[in-house]
């Protein structure tokens, strides 16, 4: 899921940096402590010939602010990195993300609006100095003749905090100095969720489930030797990138896509997996299309999807990525979206889609279908509702 930035550098008084963040340095910390009835898997701490590299970090998720900008509300969330913030907003009446881009400095600050594809500064955000737990400022367009007010603050209301935990782990037969990566090492990169719901404990629990790393962080180093050791038997290079997106959190959704990237085996083929998780935020239970949509949407919804992936492929070159029309929904699922319900197609689908070429630059092809083109299908009185009330495609009770 690509997500339009906002860059907003320091000065908003939310805090920034990582939270909880651990590192633990690979020459020194590499040594897990013998669990019971096994032994330590990375050799001897006083040699150099350690063959695991361990690396784990905690990173604060991104700090949720809505507001409106005149009388249209938007929704922000901003990533903090190095003292700055990274992120992106939309317009909840449309639920496109918009790019921003913050400048720099110690006072009052000018942010530059980008809200077409091309990427064109259409307005600014003037913001005051002062720091704050409420943001606000003024907004104009390109040639400065039009302005409004906006406000921002940071609010949870129906929504989730959460936390992302990376570990990675380099695994070798024996090291050698040596610039490129031996054939027979094995490589794990994955962004695990922390959620946190502390007014409803079960369903965090449900969604650490499914989002969380299955064991615990005493017990991942091992898990993750475990895992690597086995795929070196198996097949030479293997190397395995994992991330999670969080693609809508409010509305009491919680929508996830998971990116699976990795290849091994003498031909290194790559992969690229896009499999995506929502939730119901009042139960942590998983949601199913069949929860979203009216009884007997599957020959309708497959329908708009066929068309809506013709529609994509007309601008693609003669020699199209995937074959038309498709004959299922794909393997991956669905997320949601500000714009709608989004599925990803990967090679799992179409066996084409497992190596780049001309006007598939990516591995992957997303297909958006909008709350506008759903609005039939969708139950109103499901975890939708409040989406298209907010959407302004229902009137609000």
């Amino acid at each position: 899921m690509r997500r339009l930035l906002v860059l907003l550098l320091a000065g908003l008084g939310l805090g920034s940096g990582p939270v909880a963040a651990q590192t633990l340095n690979p020459a020194a910390d590499s040594v897990v402590r013998p669990v019971p009835g096994s032994a330590s898997f990375v050799g001897p701490p006083d040699t150099s010939a350690r063959p695991t590299r361990l690396y784990h970090e905690r990173l604060a998720g991104p700090r949720r602010l809505r507001g409106a900008i005149g009388k249209f509300p938007i929704t922000m969330e901003l990533d903090s990195a190095n003292g700055s913030y990274t992120g992106g907003y939309y317009y909840e009446r449309w639920g496109v993300w918009q790019e921003a881009r913050f400048d720099a400095g110690p006072g009052p600050r000018t942010v530059n609006v980008c809200e077409t594809p091309a990427g064109d500064i259409t307005g600014q955000l003037r913001l005051p100095g002062k720091k704050g737990g409420t943001v606000r400022g003024t907004w104009e367009n390109a040639d400065g003749r039009r302005t409004a007010p906006f406000t921002l603050r940071e609010t949870y209301a129906k929504a989730a905090r959460y936390e992302q935990d990376l570990w990675e782990m380099w695994r070798y037969n024996a090291w050698r100095e040596t610039s490129q990566q031996p054939r027979d090492s094995a490589f794990f990169y994955q962004f695990y969720l922390e959620v946190k719901l502390p007014q409803n404990p079960g369903a965090e629990r449900r969604l650490r489930q499914v989002l969380a790393a299955p064991v615990s962080a005493e017990m991942m180093p091992l898990y993750l030797d475990t895992l690597l050791r086995r795929k070196q038997r198996q097949d030479k290079g293997y190397q395995f990138h994992g991330s999670t997106d969080v693609v809508y959190n409010g509305n009491n959704l919680f929508s996830v896509m998971r990116v699976s990237s990795f290849q091994q085996g003498p031909d290194y083929q790559p992969h690229e997996w896009y499999d995506g998780v929502s939730f119901d935020l009042r139960t942590g239970r998983r949601l199913k299309l069949a929860d979203l949509l009216v009884k007997d949407y599957q020959k309708r919804l497959l329908s708009l999807f066929q068309r809506s992936v013709e529609r994509y492929l007309a601008g693609l070159p003669a020699s199209r990525a995937v074959k038309a029309p498709l004959p299922r929904l794909p393997v991956g699922g669905f997320v949601l979206a500000p714009a709608g319900l989004v599925f990803t197609l990967d090679d799992r689908d179409d066996a084409r889609l497992s190596k780049a070429g001309a006007g598939t630059a990516d591995r992957f092809l997303e297909i958006v279908l909008t709350y506008e083109e759903l609005l039939p299908l969708i139950k109103r009185s499901g975890p939708l509702g409040p989406v298209l009330q907010e959407r302004g495609l229902v009137p609000k009770k």
